[in-house]
């Protein structure tokens, strides 16, 4: 006897004595003679006739018909009329026409949640939901889960270990689902409800309503709150009726609509171009002018973006040194150590370079600890937090690198190209506002094809640290013979020393152990993110952290301290935020060459 999958008895809707076998897509059933005169169906499975399922009734089973096979001959007791006559009956598809939530009973309240943010739809537009919690006592469960995923327009998917790890989600519900996607057209949707390891499942070819490197669960209330409503809307636009073109939300988001997805543009409020595998970048960052080199879906690389594979003889070593504080019997002494960082350079124009120091991948320990002197709870909790490898710029923008990019063709405003107090080519930029940073890098990557943009705050840490757990990369304290900050302050037992009253050239003090410049002092660096008052629930990866459908004024990070700080406020760890459009003679910035490929979902 062959089994094919799980009889139903339900009622025939409609009774065809007529089948062409032609358009028989595959089926096959199983029948064992108890008697002579009598045939029992045994179990089967769905299959489709031209997507349509067509059924096999005998004795009141209408029997969905599905493995590959050949249109059974009756019995010959149905031939001779002894037994009950088998009829051939092609029941009309049912209407796809609902919601199907697939989830782990654990995560059973972000459910709940769900259905309260979705009620205005349920009353307005008619729309109609289904999740397990709808079967009565005494039904049987799985068939009422069959008819739903039959039913099913639109299945959500929430996304955790635990809805993984469930046996039932992983061998039933879901290959029926990703079936009934590729041939049906059902659409799927997905949501982060805490970590996990979807990206080894088929469900990450689909498109993830929010960040999968921040789930639900790390977001605080209020942005919860805020990603229930983008989930809400979301269903309601791919609950809407199918149109020739793929609306401008699907185009800005990748396929929202649920199909597996393709390279997306960023939203606004970003520095980077399109297609940078951050996943921010799909879903809130900017809408910046896409260049050629992007249009095209690429495979994604294990390797950073620049250079890329076909140039990747520009990579070089640059020479540099780097120092670490020792206290020795009271007193502090530099142990210096000459460095080789690869990278490449960034031709500019004009005799004006970029140098770009390669950054490994890896993990740290982000935030200070509470006994850190001078910690504020902005900067904790700590928290695991692993990256990819990508570039930096060896040292903040300067004034040259400033002056060349501010001479290109502009892709949203126009730059001051002289916007400095503290004139010098090679000292940094400043008075530049956040909003300006993102031109530049939105420049740069326009001319180069290369993804630039601010670091994340988790890349920026990570790269300042360069291993280290101290306060400062030097060591547990900060001195002005390795800084430029204001030197009649101290850290801890620190000495004092210089205080210069202005910014100095990039690079004239010692590098950090990765070859990196100027992370402590001189001026304050932008970074991607939005500020939040601390993390917890932050990213545990290099992704920027956002807020969902920020204001353009929403406040903006800062790292690194600057030529007017004391020297607690130039520590690794420290944070500071200020407005997008705020521009002082102490904040500069620096850049970073980010991955490429269109993946949202690394």
């Amino acid at each position: 006897m062959i089994i094919c999958g799980l009889l139903s008895r339900r009622h025939s809707l409609g009774i065809f004595s007529d089948i062409s076998y032609s358009s028989v897509r595959a089926f096959s059933i199983a029948t064992r003679a108890k008697h002579p005169d009598q045939a029992e169906v045994c179990r089967v499975e769905l299959g489709h006739v031209r997507r349509r399922p067509i059924t096999l009734v005998c004795q009141g089973w209408v029997v969905p018909l599905a493995v590959p096979g050949a249109l059974p001959s009756p019995p010959e007791s149905c031939r001779t009329g002894t037994a009950p006559a088998w009829r051939h009956a092609m029941t009309p598809p049912p209407e796809r026409d609902q919601l199907f939530i697939s989830y782990s009973h654990v995560d059973r309240e972000w459910v709940v949640r769900l259905q309260t943010m979705i009620r205005p739809l349920v009353r307005s537009h008619g729309l109609r939901l289904w999740d397990d919690s709808q079967i009565q006592p005494g039904d049987k469960w799985r068939q009422e889960i069959e008819t739903a995923l039959a039913a099913a327009k639109v299945a959500l998917l929430l996304v955790s270990s635990d809805f993984l790890a469930s046996e039932f989600v992983t061998n039933s519900e879901l290959p029926q689902l990703l079936t009934a996607a590729e041939v049906e057209g059902l659409r799927i949707l997905w949501v982060p409800l805490r970590p996990s390891l979807v990206s080894r499942t088929p469900i990450d070819a689909y498109q993830a309503l929010l960040d999968p490197g921040r789930p639900l669960a790390r977001m605080d209330p209020v942005e919860q709150e805020e990603a229930l409503v983008e989930i809400a809307l979301a269903i309601e636009q791919a609950l809407a009726p199918r149109q020739n073109s793929p609306s401008a939300a699907a185009k800005a988001r990748g396929d929202s609509a649920g199909h597996p997805r393709q390279a997306a543009a960023p939203t606004r409020g970003s520095s980077v171009l399109p297609g940078a595998d951050r996943q921010a970048v799909a879903a809130d960052r900017s809408g910046a002018v896409q260049p050629e080199t992007a249009l095209a879906e690429v495979a994604q690389p294990s390797a950073p973006a620049a250079p890329t594979a076909k140039d990747s003889s520009r990579l070089q070593h640059f020479a540099a040194s780097t120092c670490l504080l020792r206290q020795e019997g009271g007193r502090w002494s530099m142990e210096r150590r000459p460095l080789q960082v690869e990278g490449y350079r960034e031709d500019l124009g004009e005799g004006v370079a970029l140098n770009m120091v390669k950054i490994p991948a890896g993990s740290f320990l982000m935030g200070s600890p509470e006994d850190e002197p001078e910690r504020s709870v902005a900067q904790g909790p700590q928290h695991d937090v692993t990256l990819d490898s990508f570039f930096m710029a060896q040292t903040p923008i300067t004034q040259a690198q400033w002056r060349a990019v501010a001479g290109w063709e502009k892709v949203e405003r126009d730059l001051d190209s002289d916007p400095s107090d503290f004139k010098g080519a090679n000292r940094p930029v400043e008075r530049v506002c956040w909003i300006d940073a993102v031109e530049f890098c939105r420049r740069l990557s326009q001319r180069t094809g290369q993804r630039y943009g601010l670091p994340s705050e988790a890349q920026w840490e990570y790269a300042c640290r360069a291993g280290s757990t101290t306060p400062f990369h030097f060591g547990a304290t900060l001195t002005p013979e390795l800084a430029n900050y204001d030197g009649n302050h101290v850290y801890g037992n620190g000495p004092k020393g210089t205080y210069r009253k202005q910014t100095s050239d990039v690079a004239s003090f010692p590098a950090n152990g990765w070859g990196l410049h100027d992370l402590h002092g001189n001026v304050w660096e932008w970074c991607e993110d939005h500020w939040h008052d601390r993390y917890n629930f932050a990213p545990g990866d290099d992704q920027p952290w956002l807020i969902p459908a920020a204001a353009d004024d929403e406040l903006r990070l800062l790292r690194g301290g600057s030529w007017s700080s004391y020297p607690g406020f130039c520590r690794s760890a420290c944070r500071v935020r200020s407005r997008p459009g705020h521009a002082n003679f102490n904040v500069g910035f620096r850049v970073v060459c980010l991955p490429q490929g269109p993946s949202l979902n690394p």
